[in-house]
């Protein structure tokens, strides 16, 4: 097809766009990389907020897997892991880690089309880096067409034009190359058919493919691709691909969102009524003034409280103050436990009592202190406005250590020893080179709790079957192999992951401290000291750690190597308080002894999911690091309660990327004092005071 020939085609397409009926369509699909598109090429299409995608693809020159999140509702980004087949040589594979975010800048309305800004490869100068701009548009309910400009890969065939030059494809880090050298029109259609949930595909490419032609036989016999998808309910996805007219493909997408839970929620016991005190109630304070009463109160109070999942670590009571330090063990959203505990308290204490002060601690480290008056509870329960009365009506503060004064009831520290024997099952779906791979892993762990604030801890795990680490080559990387040697520690023997002496305290009622020592992961032993300052009345805090560490024996039993680090960083940690985004700045040595700075930004749901991506930039040379100067990868949690239909606090967390790499690489520190506090601050609290009243 020739420059012109193109350009007629995607005129054509233009002058389609503006053929408006009102609706906005169907429901957006993915492409073959596993974003929301069209086949090859992009759109400007957006998934419901939040959705939360993986997918598996094959389309004859690349196989992979991606997770796709919308970030917020204009804003989606992909994770996309991929092998380039006889890329560097004939037979020679070549596995591409690439983070791909699409801006919507314009939404669909009426006659005017959506628009969006787009990247591939963001920030990398990678195989597969390209930029675009793109606009689609509805026409009546079954039809969406769209049209755009690509740079990069996506301006590699039939080019209009040069916005410069562009620097030859190497991986390195920078933006530079950004909506630079020659741009290609690029187009296409989606048909939702008469038949349900099967949509059909067509598009004209502006992808040359010309890298994947140098050493392998593929050809690319023409600029237009083919295909269909057909949808199993609201979760499932398969479609078929025929591609360059001369490939098949095939990708398979599952789906979920946190703001839709798979299972009916909150189908357990509900909360306690609220009886208001009558105008003439006995102020009397006299049994306040008998020790064994108060003692008697709280324990009796604690006893029926750990009925409910809620374990009373200290409590003092007065005539008109009850003050308690408790660890929530049960529900998923904090002002939910803080508000079933206030509607027991007030239908169980003294009349006189008029002031509750409840702190939750986490790890039994006392986070936030809650003051609840009884008479605002009691005017607010059942009454319009409920919700954002009782948060403006409740005073927040950071948590001493210990609560202040005399006649402090003390829960002994009752089971000292516990122990927890579960499967697990890694997999490494998404990482270069080893596709596919899976473990199954009978995994032990034991805790022997010595005080409220020293504990030795211990995870054994045994490696039952699987191929994690089959696939990995010889490591050349210069630096010292701190993770590259990573498959040399799938032991088929008993490993010891973890054996730490863990000693956390609070040495102020805004800071948090922490010293591990021991194996503190499966790669390195040594000495790990932190310390948090983090109000809790305040979005932000600062954080510092620095550890010394020895690299372990790869039988990862007991032994050690030669290799030796001293690494540290100092962290700034902000909740934005706008949709559920949080940010993480670490700046540091790593334990290869390369310097740089990791930024994670994430996204919490109220009801515990959470996705988060990270980027780290270190002072490693391209030719050193193995993937350019940067790595980059995603952390995906999801509560267990999204898929039942009671409360529960557990929880599941899959990670993708980074896997192997030197460069960039941090100790797995399984109790960071951030990671351990975080949700317990006036900005969490704020989002989630919804559950307050459930």
């Amino acid at each position: 097809m020739t420059v012109r020939t193109s350009m007629i085609a995607m005129s054509a397409l233009l002058a389609a766009l503006p053929i408006s009926a009102l609706a906005q369509g169907f429901a957006p699909s993915f492409g073959n990389h596993g974003s929301i598109g069209i086949i090859d090429m992009p759109n400007a299409a957006m998934q419901p907020d939040g959705e939360t995608s993986w997918s598996f693809i094959n389309n004859g020159t690349s196989s992979g897997g991606v997770l796709n999140f919308q970030v917020l509702p204009n804003i989606e980004a992909s994770a996309r892991i991929i092998s380039l087949d006889d890329w560097t040589a004939p037979g020679g594979t070549f596995g591409d880690n690439t983070l791909d975010l699409k801006f919507r800048i314009v939404a669909e309305r009426g006659l005017r089309p959506a628009i969006a800004i787009g990247f591939r490869d963001f920030l990398s100068n990678g195989p597969t880096a390209s930029e675009y701009i793109v606009a689609t548009k509805s026409i009546g309910e079954n039809l969406r067409v769209s049209a755009g400009l690509g740079w990069g890969r996506l301006g590699s065939s039939n080019p209009v034009f040069s916005t410069g030059s562009r620097s030859i494809a190497d991986n390195s880090f920078g933006y530079a190359h950004m909506f630079a050298g020659d741009a290609a029109l690029f187009g296409g259609v989606e048909w939702q058919t008469p038949i349900n949930n099967l949509t059909l595909k067509a598009e004209y490419s502006s992808d040359a493919y010309i890298g994947e032609q140098v050493f392998g036989d593929f050809t690319r016999n023409t600029p237009f691709n083919v295909g269909a998808e057909y949808r199993f309910g609201t979760h499932l996805s398969l479609a078929a691909y025929y591609n360059y007219g001369s490939e098949f493909g095939f990708r398979l997408s599952f789906s979920g969102n946190p703001n839709q839970p798979i299972t009916p929620q909150d189908l357990g016991t509900g909360p306690a009524p609220v009886n208001a005190r009558p105008a003439d109630y006995s102020r009397d304070m006299a049994w306040a003034a008998v020790p064994i009463v108060r003692r008697k109160m709280l324990e009796i109070l604690s006893s029926a409280l750990a009925q409910d999942g809620i374990v009373v670590r200290e409590g003092r009571i007065t005539g008109d103050t009850l003050e308690l330090y408790l660890n929530n063990n049960k529900y998923a959203r904090q002002p939910m436990a803080a508000g079933r505990l206030a509607r027991v308290l007030a239908g169980s204490t003294p009349p006189s009592v008029e002031v509750f002060r409840i702190t939750l601690m986490s790890d039994n480290l006392p986070t936030t202190t809650m003051e609840i008056r009884r008479a605002d509870l009691e005017a607010q329960v059942d009454r319009p406005n409920a919700g954002p009365d009782s948060f403006a009506s409740t005073g927040f503060s950071s948590a001493p250590y210990h609560i202040a004064g005399e006649g402090v009831w003390e829960r002994e520290v009752e089971k000292r020893f516990s122990w927890r024997i579960n499967p697990s099952i890694p997999v490494n779906l998404f990482n270069a080179g080893g596709l596919g791979e899976i473990d199954v892993i009978l995994a032990g762990s034991a805790q022997y709790r010595v005080t409220d604030a020293f504990a030795l801890n211990l995870a054994v795990t045994q490696k039952l079957l699987g191929n994690i680490g089959d696939s990995a080559g010889v490591n050349l990387s210069p630096l010292p192999h701190v993770r590259s040697d990573a498959a040399r520690y799938d032991s088929t023997g008993p490993v010891v992951g973890r054996f730490t002496a863990d000693f956390q305290t609070k040495l102020a009622p805004s800071l948090y401290a922490r010293v591990s020592a021991g194996y503190l992961e499966r790669m390195f032993g040594g000495v790990d000291a932190e310390l948090l300052w983090k109000p809790a009345t305040q979005n932000w805090g600062l954080g510092a750690e620095l550890a010394y560490v020895k690299q372990r024996d790869f039988d990862s039993l007991l032994g050690f190597q030669a290799y030796e680090a001293i690494t540290g960083f100092a962290s700034l940690y902000w909740n934005t308080g706008w949709n559920g985004l949080e940010a993480q700045v670490d700046v540091g040595r790593y334990l290869a002894g390369d310097w740089g700075t990791t930024l994670t930004l994430s996204r919490r749901f109220t009801n515990g999911w959470e996705v988060a991506g990270y980027m780290t930039v270190t002072d490693v040379s391209f030719a050193d690091f193995g993937d350019g100067n940067f790595d980059k990868g995603i952390r995906l949690r999801i509560p267990f309660n999204w898929t039942l239909p009671f409360e529960s606090r557990a929880a599941t967390t899959v990670a993708f990327g980074g896997y192997g790499n030197d460069g960039g690489a941090r100790l797995n520190i399984s109790n960071r004092l951030y990671s351990t506090i975080r949700g317990n601050d006036t900005t969490d609290y704020y989002e989630t005071w919804g559950a307050y009243w459930q």
